[in-house]
């Protein structure tokens, strides 16, 4: 693999991650704004903050299995949150945004040669 084509897909990553930081904020300062603080999808919100910021910020947490396990387990609290309370539209595409942006991230960064 071409060192152009490693550093496009590093840059990829780190794009989507801002991204995701970016979306997720709004996320959780939307929920606030609206007077809906929702301990569940905001949990599951703090989780992939937490692993966009790491991706970003922490090049030893540029590893597959962190932006993956974040979209996981966001994707889980907000699950048991729509069984408990229902979804509206927005949230349930904010959800759906999120864990395929994590996933994406994933993806990239398990195809960076280490």
């Amino acid at each position: 693999m071409r060192n152009s084509d490693v550093h496009s897909r590093s840059r990829s990553a780190l794009v989507l991650s801002a991204i995701l930081a970016a979306l997720t904020v709004f996320d959780i300062v939307l929920h606030v704004a609206i007077d809906q603080v929702e301990p569940l999808r905001i949990s599951g919100n703090l989780v992939v903050l937490a692993a966009a910021l790491a991706v970003l910020l922490v090049p030893v947490a540029r590893r597959a299995w962190i932006p993956a396990l974040a979209g996981a387990i966001s994707l889980a609290l907000n699950l048991v949150f729509v069984a408990r309370e229902g979804i509206g539209t927005m949230g349930a595409i904010l959800v759906a945004v999120s864990t395929a942006m994590c996933a994406a991230i994933a993806i990239v960064l398990a195809r960076q040669p280490r």
